[in-house]
């Protein structure tokens, strides 16, 4: 209905073709940038369709929809934009324990206004007590740490690091190098007895050049996008990521508050009703989290990932279903620890061929769609049979 002439789409568009294709039939010009798999071959004079998937790079960890955009914006000359290419992949999950792959990392590693250090890869850097950022780290996970702020008090004691400065928390950002140093050491001893490499707890910290307080720090810059977006504040996200580090930041404070209370309500319900499986149904490989209107539509996606990424996670993937306007949102998650389970997008694909979705996407480890209303077990049942194809090696794995 709008007369514009142009359409450009970001970080979707190529799982959407059917969708788009009336607006070629009108004559109007289409550019899509996105590194989602393309569901279909399609060509027009009118379209310009960008994918990494069409040079065999793998968009859901070498490249993210930030890295596309900022390599197709710099082609034009536009600057002031380096924060959002490591932003947005942070933010997208494509950084693992060893950092960037592919173009991210070739790319990230010549932002000129973003410092890469090495350091402990732990949240909140900035913005959190150094003994909470622990207490709530759990990727990597730390024994006798992880999950318990006072066992975290505890271990900060013994090492002599102070708690305080005065009357302020000292976050890890307040720490000497000699602290940091000792309290890395200490972290990798907890670790020596898990499966993971106990160094995993050191990486990359990219800080971000002309930022200020916690936008400083990439990964809490994301988070804060992250929970702008899912509130419906877009425009308090777009402020930030152009630039505006005042008000903007003040009301992305805010902002953030309110997605963790959300987030606390969505775990309180998920722990009053794990037994009850007509809201969380398990099977072998699945578990099933039907919250209707219990959880935010947009929230749902978050708890789904926070649960595959839960050490006590013993289900290969995580499926939640939340109420939504005009129908049901899924979203999919596969567990962060489980081995040969990337393959979401194949199912997805597959489910939505059989149930006729058109709204649907994702990557190997995470995706979503959206379902008419009453179909939750129509889904399921079509999930289950895509497992049991997988069990029989008649959809292959992903073993990377």
């Amino acid at each position: 209905k709008e007369k514009y002439r142009l359409y450009i789409f970001t970080d979707i568009g190529s799982g959407q073709m059917k969708d788009l294709k009336g607006l070629l039939d009108l004559n109007k010009k289409i550019i899509i940038i996105d590194h989602h798999p393309p569901k279909e071959e399609f060509s027009h004079p009118y379209l310009v369709h960008i994918n990494p998937h069409y040079f065999d790079i793998d968009g859901g960890q070498d490249i993210s929809a930030s890295t596309l955009n900022y390599i197709f914006a710099k082609q034009f000359n536009v600057g002031g934009i380096d924060h959002l290419a490591v932003i947005g992949s942070l933010g997208d999950n494509q950084e693992s324990s060893k950092g960037f792959s592919g173009v991210n990392k070739h790319i990230i590693e010549k932002l000129s206004d973003v410092d890469v250090g090495k350091g402990l890869r732990l949240f909140g850097r900035i913005s959190k007590p150094l003994y909470r950022a622990l207490a709530h780290c759990t990727d990597p996970f730390i024994p006798e740490v992880s999950g318990d702020e006072g066992l975290a008090i505890q271990f900060l004691s013994e090492m002599g690091i102070d708690l305080k400065d005065g009357d302020n928390w000292r976050a890890l950002n307040d720490l000497s190098e000699e602290e940091e140093k000792m309290l890395t050491t200490n972290i990798i001893m907890k670790r020596m007895n898990i499966e993971e490499n106990p160094e995993d707890v050191f990486g990359a910290v990219y800080n971000l050049k002309g930022m200020k307080d916690e936008l400083q720090d990439a990964r809490e810059f994301a988070t804060i996008l992250n929970s702008c977006g899912r509130q419906g504040r877009q425009s308090i996200g777009l402020m930030l990521a152009m630039g505006e580090q005042n008000d903007a930041l003040e009301a992305a404070r805010k902002i953030i508050l309110s997605y963790r209370r959300k987030i606390v309500k969505a775990f309180k319900w998920f722990d009053e009703n794990k037994d009850d499986d007509s809201k969380i149904h398990s099977t072998d490989s699945t578990m099933y989290l039907l919250a209707k209107n219990e959880i935010d539509d947009t929230m749902i996606g978050t708890i789904c990932s926070m649960l595959s990424s839960s050490k006590t996670m013993d289900k290969k993937y995580i499926v939640g279903f939340a109420d939504s306007d005009n129908g049901v949102k899924v979203s999919i998650r596969a567990n962060a620890f489980a081995k040969n389970n990337g393959i979401v997008d194949q199912i997805i694909s597959k489910i939505s061929e059989k149930l006729d979705v058109a709204d649907s996407g994702g990557h190997a480890k995470a995706g979503g769609a959206k379902i008419p209303n009453g179909s939750e077990e129509e889904f399921i049942k079509a999930f289950e049979e895509n497992i049991t194809l997988i069990n029989s090696k008649k959809i292959e794995e992903n073993t990377d």
